[in-house]
């Protein structure tokens, strides 16, 4: 049996297993997995107190989730587009699964075309 005078001579091969048990049963691993391997998603930007409301909360660049880290919480590990691994892990808050990876924003309009209201642009 595991009391708290059992001290680390006291542990062999045949008792590791139970005193593990013992000592860890109260730690309970999140369950729900919110992002899977190879899902592309957006990491937030760190935004101070005075940050304008208006800037985007979330990163444009795009990454694929290459591992799950099963801690308490549970970390992501993530790589960039060109596959480059992103130094640290990240939690559920601080990613967002992208559903449409295929939407570019507009760096120049090169032509506009129409009346005051209803206007068409080549991009």
């Amino acid at each position: 049996m595991v009391q708290r005078v059992t001290k680390p001579i006291d542990v062999t091969k045949s008792k590791e297993k139970l005193i593990l048990k013992t000592v860890y049963n109260h730690i309970k691993i999140s369950g729900v997995r919110k992002f899977k391997v190879g899902d592309i998603v957006r990491i937030s930007k760190n935004k101070h107190v005075f940050a304008k409301g208006y800037t985007p909360n979330w990163t444009t660049e795009l990454f694929k989730i290459t591992a799950v880290k099963i801690t308490n919480p549970i970390i992501w590990l993530l790589e960039d587009m060109r596959g480059q691994p992103i130094q640290g892990a990240f939690y559920a808050e601080e990613l967002q699964k992208t559903t449409n990876p295929d939407v570019y924003l507009v760096e120049k309009v090169l032509r506009r075309k129409g009346q005051k209201y209803t206007l068409n642009g080549l991009v």
